[in-house]
């Protein structure tokens, strides 16, 4: 008997313009090989980046769009390269702009996962839409998936509208909804679905009124799997699945999914070893000092809906150095270990990157710089 999400990537032809995808069976290199119990017995920690503050990738002060933050980081390895999708941040004072940064999705390559060199000169890769589109004000949460020779990315679209706009959540919150954009290097993207969303926020009262963004997905067998967080004033994490990668249909009767830490969540990450689920996800935990952090929990699954909390409910990383990029401390800088990408295995190491916020503004500017570092295990080192 098969297992329910059998571990399977897409290879194949993408036919109909970009509205459709014809897919078969396939892994790509670089795919997750290893078990769930091998990872969880594996410690992870922080290795130090050739950027300021031991980050893999820091913002940009000579960049005039992600001089002030870098983060939301998706990865893929081909086996000999490392790519790296981000959404670097720039203040702005468009007034149609939410909360005040403009947001585009940009390319870091890499031979050795460790030195980062920005891609397409430094230009993005996606940039907003046209006017009047969906995501005409910003493009953020990207996750990419390898077809062959093809990428795949969703992202979460930004067209100016917030909580008071739909009527639901807090009045400023920005409404978020699923793009898809295709590739065959990397940085030339087309939008699929004729740049239409594809997967709309719900209806009032649901879990994704607001936002329906930051996803992860998957093969299985012949469909694609999303889970992605929701927000409706509460951030939880809900599930998804398309037969084609445009035409979502929301599971588990549109709740959120049951088990994981915590008060609210977001940022999934998910590893399928062939018979169960790995996530890492982030939770808010309040600190001793006052304040709460964004942290990143384990947690397993067997049908990818039903979870429970992995690792003894302890997050994958401890607290970060003083020094570090990632030096939030609750009070000042909210984001300890965010949005983890895919787990990476090669050879005899796992590889996650992640977004974390420092707790000192940069000179002239308001907040403190968000960017990305690694985190790194041998398989089965925990102590």
């Amino acid at each position: 008997m098969k297992p329910p999400f059998a571990l399977r990537h897409v290879f194949g032809s993408i036919v109909c313009g970009v509205t459709c995808l014809v897919v078969a069976d396939g892994i790509p290199a670089g795919e997750p090989t290893v078990s769930v119990d091998t990872v969880l017995r594996s410690s992870f920690r922080r290795i130090a980046g050739k950027a300021a503050g031991a980050a893999a990738v820091f913002p940009d002060s000579n960049s005039k769009w992600y001089d002030h933050s870098v983060g939301s980081p998706t990865v893929d390895y081909d086996g000999t390269t490392y790519r790296m999708w981000f959404v670097g941040m720039s203040r702005t004072k468009d007034p149609r702009i939410p909360y005040g940064f403009d947001e585009r999705i940009g390319l870091f390559t890499s031979t050795d996962g460790i030195g980062w060199k920005v891609a397409n000169g430094g230009r993005p890769v996606l940039d907003y839409g046209p006017e009047g589109a969906f995501d005409d004000c910003g493009i953020a949460h990207p996750f990419v998936l390898r077809v062959k020779d093809r990428f795949l990315m969703w992202y979460g679209g930004i067209d100016g509208r917030a909580g008071k706009d739909v009527g639901d959540g807090p009045a400023h919150v920005r409404v978020e909804q699923v793009g898809l954009a295709i590739s065959r290097d990397g940085i030339r993207w087309v939008r699929a679905n004729k740049g239409r969303p594809v997967m709309t926020v719900g209806k009032k009262g649901s879990i994704d009124s607001v936002q329906a963004t930051g996803m992860h997905v998957i093969r299985r067998g012949t469909e694609f799997v999303m889970w992605y967080g929701a927000y409706n004033g509460k951030h939880t994490i809900g599930l998804a699945t398309s037969p084609d990668g445009v035409r979502w249909t929301k599971k588990n009767g549109g709740d959120s999914l049951p088990g994981l830490a915590g008060p609210k969540q977001l940022g999934p990450s998910v590893h399928f070893d062939g018979s169960r689920y790995l996530m890492y996800y982030n939770t808010i935990v309040d600190v001793p000092t006052g304040g709460s952090l964004w942290t990143m929990f384990a947690a397993t699954s067997r049908d990818g809906i039903r979870w429970k909390p992995a690792l003894g409910g302890k997050p994958v990383l401890g607290p970060a150095p003083p020094d570090n990029f990632g030096s939030a401390n609750g009070k000042k800088g909210n984001n300890h270990s965010v949005h983890p990408s895919k787990l990476i295995v090669i050879k005899d190491r796992l590889r996650i990157w992640y977004g974390a916020e420092g707790h000192k503004p940069l000179s002239g500017k308001q907040y403190a710089p968000s960017a990305i570092g690694l985190m790194e295990a041998s398989p089965e080192n925990r102590q």
